[in-house]
């Protein structure tokens, strides 16, 4: 079996390589393959993958909305397993968990702006910053009994809403509909 990018690292480069990654650590690379999971980096000689759930704090559809291919980028390594030829990184953990700072942000009985992000049959998802996602249930929306909740909103609507509850350890975050009229 041959590789081509352990032909590009030269001999004994790939060794050299992964001796120098370490948990923790920021390393450079570029953007060789985007896929439904995840993203590849090659950082040199080796690859490295980004798990879909690593690239953002926020909700990411398909990868291709974060990254390019030849993308060149700065990820942190999460761990390196040279016997299986595997190495995890993150592209969200070089910025700050959101959920961190949302306690200091904001407050239950806050009114803010937020934009629609998903309509289902038990309420409306909203985001109010990236990252954070709230539940506007449908029990909290006043609207005649027959009319659907797709009906009344759309995906990108920008909506008034008052936060109700935070659970910051648990990324919960309970929102209720500011009616306007």
């Amino acid at each position: 079996v041959f590789s081509e990018r352990a032909a590009i690292a030269g001999k004994g480069r790939r060794k050299e390589i992964f001796d120098s990654l370490a948990p923790n650590r920021v390393v450079e690379g570029y953007i060789t393959n985007v896929t439904a999971f995840g993203v590849f980096v090659d950082l040199g000689g080796v690859e490295g993958l980004i798990h879909v759930s690593e690239l953002s704090w926020g909700r990411v559809n398909h990868p291709e909305d974060c990254v390019r291919i030849g993308d060149q980028v700065k990820v942190l390594v999460m761990s390196v397993d040279e016997m299986n030829n595997r190495i995890a990184l993150s592209l969200k953990r070089l910025t700050p968990n959101p959920w961190e700072l949302l306690a200091e942000r904001y407050q239950p009985g806050d009114v803010v702006t937020a934009t629609v992000t998903a309509i289902t049959k038990f309420g409306i998802f909203a985001k109010l910053q990236e990252g954070i996602e709230g539940l506007i249930h449908i029990s909290s929306i006043k609207s005649p009994e027959d009319q659907i909740l797709s009906d009344q909103f759309s995906e990108g609507q920008s909506i008034h809403v008052q936060i109700l509850h935070l659970e910051v350890e648990r990324r919960r975050l309970g929102l209720g509909l500011v009616q306007t009229e």
